[in-house]
């Protein structure tokens, strides 16, 4: 047997009316004890809402976003970012009285995942936000076609016409490349994913920039790719051969997962942070146990953008007719710290 809003209104001892308020999140003019007794009565009774029948009605919603990530979820936590991603969601949501899913996508989204997340905005989900965009996979777009509202973490090169918030990495990589260079630096190390990503086509096309305008020798930019199916022990060992080869450039621009391997190789081979190796943390989200120096560094805005991203998602949800298509770009600041010094 199904129980109905009108089963727990009876059983709360309140009106239909008073637990629809509720369950959309409508408290403005509901007692704490009104609140709580929904609440109670919703539990013992094992109360589950139809969201698809909530979501008839434009005019109600499911209160339930959902962030989209890549598929591979081993990797998620290899760095600080989705970690402060999932903080920064979670207490956005709770402030806005919403809930969050995640959905882990394919590499490239199939046309069964499109219609699986075409599914969710008509039944559980008011919108998306979309990380770890895929330059070529557009999957997106087809949210835009169908009028879901949606809002993706990312600048693709050369395209605009979508909705996005990005951090401006690169200007980062560029200021960083630029700093290096005028303290000395005639050749530099950056170590890079080897997959495909929004933020490594910004860095990428940033680095060929920096060459041309400043008249710099792009031989003389060293990239050691990374795949992402690579483990802490080939990552150090691969540390382990760069410091060791005399021809390896000794500064070097790092992500904040690279950066650990690097110090522990550099401490094996008793090289000393900056005297012998100088490195700019790119990806810069609190200091490491490993090393008490504050690090030259660029500080991530994760939280911010997410905040951002939340704020713009809720305008399309609520005010479709008045937003305009947000396409913001967070400046990214080098912050010099004591882990560069010119070369010795």
């Amino acid at each position: 047997m199904n129980i109905t809003i009108a089963d727990v209104a009876r059983e709360a001892h309140v009106s239909k009316s008073t637990v629809s308020n509720y369950m959309n999140g409508r408290y403005e003019k509901m007692s704490y004890e009104t609140r709580q007794q929904i609440e109670k009565t919703i539990r013992s009774m094992g109360y589950v809402p139809n969201l698809s029948a909530r979501r008839l009605s434009n005019k109600r919603k499911s209160r339930t976003l959902c962030l989209i990530i890549p598929g591979n979820l081993t990797r998620v936590y290899d760095s600080l970012y989705y970690p402060t991603v999932f903080h920064a969601a979670e207490k956005i949501a709770a402030g806005e009285n919403y809930k969050m899913l995640i959905y882990s996508r394919g590499s490239t989204v199939a046309e069964d995942e499109i219609h699986f997340l075409k599914e969710l905005a008509s039944s559980i989900v008011d919108g998306f936000l979309i990380f770890d965009l895929d330059p070529k996979d557009r999957f997106f777009l087809e949210f835009e076609e169908a009028d879901i509202p949606y809002i993706c973490a990312g600048q693709i090169e050369n395209f605009t016409d979508y909705n996005f918030v990005a951090s401006d990495h690169e200007k980062a990589m560029y200021d960083s490349l630029k700093y290096l260079t005028q303290i000395g630096h005639k050749r530099i190390g950056i170590f890079a994913p080897t997959t495909a990503s929004v933020v490594e086509e910004a860095r990428r096309h940033s680095i060929d920039e920096f060459c041309r305008n400043e008249s710099f020798d792009r031989s003389a930019i060293v990239e050691f790719h990374v795949s992402d199916r690579v483990t802490e022990t080939e990552v150090l060992n691969i540390w382990r051969s760069v410091l060791r080869d005399e021809k390896s450039p000794c500064a070097f621009i790092v992500s904040n997962a690279i950066r650990t391997s690097l110090l522990i190789a550099a401490q094996e081979l008793n090289l000393q942070i900056p005297r012998d190796i100088s490195y700019v943390n790119i990806e810069y989200y609190r200091k490491g146990a490993l090393v008490n120096q504050e690090q030259t560094r660029v500080e991530s805005r994760a939280d911010e953008i997410v905040s951002i991203m939340f704020r713009e998602l809720l305008k399309q949800i609520y005010e479709p007719d008045k937003t305009k298509r947000p396409n913001i770009i967070i400046p990214l600041s080098l912050v010099i710290g004591e882990t560069t010094a010119p070369p010795g």
